[in-house]
């Protein structure tokens, strides 16, 4: 475990400590939920990007059968 010293206001001290007892585990869940949180972006934008490259495979695949008997009209 990495100690990191953090320095926060005392009103905002004194309300976490009016939370709970044991600040320290408050706001390592705190930091935790938060990481969490922002990783959830990266992991969608991966998933998007695989199924962009899906996506493109098998347009190519059936490029031939959707010009087939199809105009530009509705």
């Amino acid at each position: 475990m990495t100690t990191i010293q953090v320095h926060i206001p005392d009103d905002l001290a004194d309300k976490v400590l009016s939370i709970t007892g044991n600040a320290e585990t408050f706001i390592i869940d705190l930091l935790r939920n938060k990481v969490n949180e922002l990783d959830k972006p990266l992991t969608l934008a991966k998933e998007y990007r695989l199924a962009s490259v899906e996506n493109s495979g098998l347009k190519t695949d059936f490029t031939h059968i959707d010009l087939e008997g199809w105009d530009d009209e509705y």
